[in-house]
């Protein structure tokens, strides 16, 4: 009966059918991941082209910034296929085992594998949202955890209800889908404030883009502030670093009121240089400031570039 239910469900094309399948894939995606969310380890998703080959500069490009986010404490999750996917995936995985090797709980890469803490902590930080495509059969072999699904829709879902940053790499129209669905949450608040980061040693053309969008007025300027475009691994992982410097969380209050959860308190002379900035944008009418909470009270809602520009003053304070 299970393997009738199976195929009933993978052929049929009613509307029903295709709700129902929707609601399962999103119930059991929940459940996979559940355990990890509960972690409060913050994921960080890397988008990128499937077709870099291995040993390729875009491949190692990618595998860096993997590696760097998870020694700096991210986990990463990604589309679980190959190229740049696997490349990150891999970054992160060997971040665990080097760093079971320099704990001296391992010899070396390849023993560091068997252990026990090795598969635990890849669960939790080398996680894929596989889409299930005929011409990408097979995951990466660098993941602890994972959930394939049929639709699009519910798999970016879960890229943006389980991240708190973006980094696109380069790709195609899949990694531009990806990309600019996130930013479009990000600037209309359906998701909270949080870094992105599109990664190119030659961004050009993308640059290009935004000042055109910009020149048109299609965008408001200030949304420009809400994408940082970067050469290097290092200058990809300063960007998600700083934001979470202070900041925690970014959460809207409703009502206008945007609440800057931080990390720690803030000295006089903070809040001070936070309440020139406020006074600069003309996006808020009043700051409020609570041992570890920033309250930006009536914001206008013109840009959440404005909160940027104080999220990432906060880190060089």
């Amino acid at each position: 009966m299970r393997e009738h239910l199976k195929e009933y469900i993978e052929t049929s094309k009613t509307a029903s059918v295709r709700g129902l399948r929707i609601l399962l894939e999103y119930f059991h995606a929940t459940e996979i991941f559940d355990p990890i969310v509960s972690k409060k380890i913050k994921i960080i998703s890397v988008f990128g082209s499937a077709r870099m080959k291995e040993g390729s500069p875009e491949y190692h490009l990618a595998y860096q910034v993997g590696q760097k986010l998870r020694d700096q404490g991210f986990a990463v999750v990604t589309g679980a296929s190959q190229g740049v996917m696997q490349a990150v995936n891999q970054g992160a995985a060997d971040s665990i085992a080097r760093e079971l090797m320099k704990q001296k709980k391992a010899s070396s890469m390849e023993a560091a594998r068997e252990l026990p803490a090795y598969q635990q902590q890849l669960k939790v930080y080398s996680i894929g949202l596989k889409i299930s495509l005929p011409f990408e059969a097979e995951s990466n072999p660098y993941l602890g955890s994972q959930s394939t699904f049929h639709y699009f829709m519910v798999r970016k879902f879960f890229f943006a209800t389980l991240s708190s940053g973006f980094i696109a790499c380069e790709g195609g129209w899949g990694t531009r889908d990806e990309l600019f669905e996130m930013l479009t949450l990000v600037q209309t608040g359906k998701s909270p404030l949080m870094p992105i980061v599109y990664i190119s040693p030659d961004a050009a053309h993308f640059e290009q883009d935004l000042k055109h969008t910009v020149a048109r007025h299609y965008i408001n300027p200030n949304d420009t502030k809400l994408i940082h475009v970067v050469k290097t691994p290092d200058q990809a992982v300063k960007v998600i670093c700083e934001f979470y410097r202070c900041v925690d969380q970014v959460i809207d209050g409703g009502n206008g009121d945007i609440i800057l959860q931080l990390k720690k308190g803030l000295s006089e002379a903070m809040k001070k240089r936070v309440t020139a900035q406020v006074t600069r944008t003309n996006a808020f009418r009043q700051v409020h400031y609570e041992p570890k909470k920033i309250i930006l009270r009536n914001f206008d809602y013109s840009s959440y570039g404005h909160i940027s520009d104080i999220v990432f003053l906060l880190a060089k304070l």
